[in-house]
């Protein structure tokens, strides 16, 4: 990568991390005054159910269908400008107008039947509910379902900014947003409670769409509600839709499928409350950078997919792998030496106790190794997006989904296992998933598995191996009593366990001459002689 390159993704890690530790603050507060309790357990999955019909249906056709659209059209017409006798085939911002105003029209239609079908959705999602609950979670659902309009708005808008090469603008978004949801917990919660936390949550994603508007303004681009189902970009867009909204189920179905399986258990409210946050943890970790590469990489393979681009995109496809193998690995292996200090430190007070705090460390742990899993699914996902071969995600995450409801069902129904094989379940799922998507792209594009390729991957492994042993080593000889210690001591111990394991991590790295640090040391260089 280019020192710019480097430079706006160093900025986008840290304008997501940002926003992240404010949704982290924000899970924080809700752990401390809701807990295990059967109204968090209520509000969760009532939570979890418009996030998820949102990802099933429109999530992935926005990022899959709609930013490599927008940007061969944008490609197009900046290439016949000087070409008047060429006639255009339409203006990017003009199609932009009509599929935000198609989603809108279909999202609001689909919160409307979420709202008068609430109780049944309920019911078939989280079967272990009894009545009382059954009734509070669809009340919730009806405030909270018509947060997709607002979803879908967001996630276009920051394909156009993105497209644009504004990239710091949605990565920090969401930081505006949980900014108002934690004014909530602090100074409103106590007199309107979980209803006002169902509305400040659907209010928050409005004040996001408004957050991304503004600054769009300030690239001349303007929107106007405008529907044209004979748009021919836009049929092409929904004849290409269904193979990536199966592309990109396998995490949403997963969290829908953990959530039906946790509330069969027998202590369902601190089996739902446990898997939600091992997986606020596993997505806070790998999300931030996992996705801080995909948002920066797949504008450029989207522009890059074509025969004539060849090197170019094989080039962003090995260093956004060997990126996220560098940083994810070593980080993975830090986080389940301290994953339970990381769960203590961040959610025991309050509601939240030491039993559940230990059965989320647990679930964590089974999470930990689909990390790796989860970066290799998104940014593979993406190449294939790029490339218009969506069946292929498509395929990979139906095997997932169909193998992580057979093992809950075998574990959970069966067996009668702890909650934590849920947490199992899903890492088999994003490895099965992973491993399709990365023997295709193998015998499908050629030249990214190449020697180099993997001289440095397995460099990263021994480092993260050593990290891991040594990490292991001086935590073993601290001993820390994680649940009964103090914050102070959880932070300290943290503190120096992970400062040690990166100290070693890179030190092995620059040992063993891996290609990515020295590049790295090198940019760096060169940008301060600048």
């Amino acid at each position: 990568m280019k020192n710019s390159a480097i430079k706006t993704v160093t900025l986008i890690i840290f304008a997501t991390m940002f926003s992240k530790v404010l949704g982290l603050v924000r899970d924080m507060l809700l752990a401390y005054y809701y807990g295990a309790t059967p109204e968090n357990a209520a509000f969760l999955a009532a939570l979890r159910i418009p996030l998820t019909f949102f990802d099933l249906i429109f999530g992935a056709a926005i990022l899959g269908v709609f930013i490599p659209i927008y940007n061969s059209i944008r490609e197009t017409n900046q290439q016949n400008e000087n070409k008047p006798d060429i006639k255009n085939i339409g203006n990017a911002d003009d199609f932009a107008n009509i599929f935000i105003s198609t989603v809108i029209l279909l999202t609001g239609i689909l919160s409307f039947l979420g709202i008068i079908f609430s109780e049944r959705i309920v019911m078939l999602i989280t079967s272990g509910y009894d009545e009382e609950k059954l009734k509070l979670t669809s009340d919730l659902l009806k405030i909270l379902f018509p947060m997709i309009i607002f979803i879908g708005s967001t996630y276009i808008l920051t394909g156009i900014l993105q497209s644009k090469d504004k990239f710091l603008i949605p990565a920090f978004v969401s930081a505006v947003s949980n900014t108002g949801v934690i004014f909530y917990f602090l100074f409103l919660n106590k007199y309107f409670g979980i209803y006002g936390l169902s509305a400040a949550y659907l209010i928050s994603w409005a004040i996001q769409v408004l957050t991304l508007a503004l600054p769009l303004r300030k690239t001349n681009y303007k929107y106007k509600f405008k529907l044209d189902f004979k748009n021919p970009e836009l049929i092409k867009a929904v004849k290409t839709t269904i193979p990536i909204m199966a592309g990109s189920w396998l995490v949403p179905v997963g969290f829908l499928a953990g959530n039906n399986y946790a509330s069969k258990t027998i202590e369902n409210d601190a089996a739902i409350t446990s898997f939600y946050y091992s997986t606020v943890v596993f997505l806070l970790i790998s999300g931030i950078l996992t996705h801080s590469i995909c948002n920066y990489i797949f504008p450029k393979l989207a522009q890059n997919a074509s025969d004539e681009n060849k090197t170019e995109f094989l080039n962003i496809v090995k260093n956004g792998l060997s990126a996220a193998f560098f940083i994810i690995i070593p980080v993975s292996c830090i986080v389940y030496v301290l994953r339970n200090e990381a769960i203590v430190i961040l959610f025991m007070r309050g509601e939240f106790t030491a039993d559940v705090a230990l059965t989320t460390a647990n679930m964590l742990a089974a999470l930990i190794p689909a990390m790796v899993m989860f970066s290799v699914t998104e940014i593979l996902n993406r190449v294939y997006y790029a490339k218009k071969m969506a069946k292929f995600p498509m395929i990979a995450s139906l095997c997932g989904i169909i193998l992580n409801i057979a093992l809950c069902e075998i574990f959970i129904v069966r067996m009668g296992l702890s909650p934590v094989y849920i947490a199992v379940s899903s890492f088999c799922a994003q490895t099965l998933a992973a491993l399709i998507l990365m023997i295709v792209l193998a015998k499908k594009i050629k030249g990214v598995f190449i020697k180099v390729f993997f001289v440095n991957f397995f460099k990263t492994v021994i480092s993260s191996a050593v990290l891991f042993t040594s990490a292991m080593f001086i935590y073993n000889i601290i001993k820390n009593d994680v649940f009964n210690a103090n914050l102070l001591t959880n932070i300290l111990t943290s503190a120096a366990v992970a400062v040690a394991g990166i100290i070693i991590y890179l030190a092995v790295n620059f040992a063993l001459k891996t290609d990515l640090l020295f590049s790295l040391r090198k940019k760096a260089i060169n940008t301060e002689k600048e």
